[in-house]
């Protein structure tokens, strides 16, 4: 056995940068930017890094105290989070799977501010693993993790391939549609106790930002309130906050947050219209000046429903919403198998790390 901290150094982030070049230690070239971490993973850009390549991300304070991320990239890490470096001769990929099958999150201290210490995380103790078994465990683990990057690569090539096809299309429209003439609100709301427990939730932090594909979901088992029914093809719009642009389409049914608006194509032809202009800028722009409230905006579906966005016409819509379903599908079988591999993963994860399953070199 060992010590963590013989085999990982850990240093603090740094303040989240203000506009321009941060602080240092390193600044950018012109135009650079690079990936800045909260205690959460990804939360914007930094004009400079402190972390270099392959370094691992530990939230350090507050609710996400003790997730782990892995950076491939040079990023800036904030104060909200711990960097984790590989020491010399330590493979900085196991270093990762390592932390990540530690339950760092357990490890904490405090009630009402959780917080990580460097002193906790060198004190604990953890197998003294010879490079080559390092080497094997990272090799099986990230070639899962490397499949399902790839998968969200496709993810993302397919939303900008719709993004970029109806901003061509609206641009050479020769008409307009409100949205309530391509979507209906789906109104009515299901008690707790009408909820299923394995039935599907998509709250707010199940869909990501301008992101137009909802792979992501929990079990409704521990839903206690109100929420709203949504099918499969259905499109969430997340009302509150909605500068957020959280518009995605479900690959699912479920119940979902009364924070979203649940929004049911008219016509299933014009699913792909619907989706895209629900998820353009011109429509979350718009939503996000009528929403309400200063603290907690939303947005009225009175208010999005009058919207007149852009229309190709019949036949170009039907074109349009036949391609955009052609990669629906694509995304949604590349989501099924990343749930896969990610399920597979975790449960090889534990066993390779304390020896109960050999990882041959």
């Amino acid at each position: 056995m060992a010590r963590l901290g013989e085999v990982v150094a850990f240093t603090n982030g740094r303040a989240r940068p203000s506009a321009g070049p941060p602080p240092a230690p390193h600044s950018a070239s012109a135009g650079t930017a690079y990936p800045m971490y909260g205690a959460n993973g990804v939360i914007g850009t930094a004009g400079g890094f402190n972390a270099e390549r392959d370094s691992t991300i530990v939230g350090r304070v507050g609710s996400y105290c003790g997730i782990v991320h892995f950076a491939r990239e040079r990023c800036w890490v904030t104060d909200n989070a711990i960097i984790a470096t590989a020491r010399e001769g330590v493979n900085p990929r196991y270093v990762y799977y390592l932390l990540k099958g530690l339950g760092l999150n357990h490890h904490r201290i405090g009630s009402g501010q959780p917080l990580l210490t460097h002193a906790i995380l060198n004190g604990l103790a953890v197998r003294d693993v010879p490079r080559e078994g390092q080497d094997a465990v990272a090799e099986i683990l990230g070639a899962l993790d490397d499949k399902i990057a790839a998968n969200e690569g496709i993810a993302a090539a397919a939303d900008d391939l719709v993004r970029a096809r109806y901003t061509e299309l609206a641009a050479s429209a020769p008409g307009s549609v409100r949205l309530d003439g391509l979507g209906r609100p789906v109104t009515v709301n299901v008690p707790a106790a009408d909820i299923g427990p394995g039935e599907n939730y998509i709250g707010l932090e199940h869909i990501a930002k301008r992101h137009m594909w909802l792979s992501g979901w929990a079990d409704a088992s521990a839903v206690l309130s109100v929420k709203k029914r949504f099918r499969a093809g259905d499109v969430l719009f997340a009302k509150l906050r909605p500068y957020f642009h959280k518009v995605g389409l479900a690959f699912v049914d479920g119940v979902a947050s009364t924070d979203v608006h649940v929004v049911r194509p008219v016509d299933g032809r014009h699913r792909g219209w619907l989706l895209a202009a629900l998820s353009s800028d011109e429509v979350v722009a718009h939503a996000s000046a009528l929403s309400d409230g200063t603290r907690m905006p939303r947005v009225k579906w009175a208010d999005l429903a009058r919207r007149e966005v852009p229309w190709p016409g019949e036949p170009r819509a039907r074109e349009f919403g036949a391609f955009a379903d052609a990669l629906a599908e694509r995304v949604e079988a590349a989501a099924s198998e990343s749930a896969a591999l990610a399920a597979l993963r975790d449960a090889l994860l534990p066993g390779l790390l304390t020896g109960r399953i050999e990882a041959t070199p």
